[in-house]
């Protein structure tokens, strides 16, 4: 049987374009919102929450390339490794910058913030005891 393809159609080592391209643009949108203003807490939760966005789809990209990696017979394992290594460290930035933008939010509604802020804390300016 014959199979017909399209040139539409991706090709095995497509995916590596792809991704560098994608990445390429989350760098550019990172650099755009660390440079957002934020010298109120508004700001700051406004900020947190586009790096945590940003950090959350870098993490999926560098899944993205990791998942075709393996796939790849011609790549080596090692950069599959690292792929994973890179989309693990983007989650975790992404859960940090979502727990400051969550404490950032709580202080510009004067609500008391996560014990995990630590500097952040502001249950003594409320007056609330743990």
């Amino acid at each position: 049987m014959r199979t017909h393809t399209h040139d539409t159609e991706p090709t095995r080592t497509d995916y590596a374009r792809r991704v560098t391209e994608a990445l390429a643009e989350l760098d550019r949108q990172h650099s755009q919102a660390a440079a957002m203003p934020h010298n109120s807490d508004a700001e700051h939760a406004a900020r947190a929450a586009r790096l945590a966005l940003i950090c959350a789809r870098t993490a999926a990209w560098w899944g993205v390339l990791a998942r075709e990696t393996y796939r790849d017979s011609n790549a080596y394992e090692l950069h599959g490794r690292a792929a994973v290594i890179a989309q693990h460290t983007e989650k975790d930035r992404a859960r940090f910058w979502r727990d400051a933008a969550a404490d950032w939010q709580a202080r510009a509604e004067h609500r008391p913030t996560s014990d995990a802020a630590g500097a952040l804390s502001n249950w003594h300016e409320l007056g609330v005891t743990a």
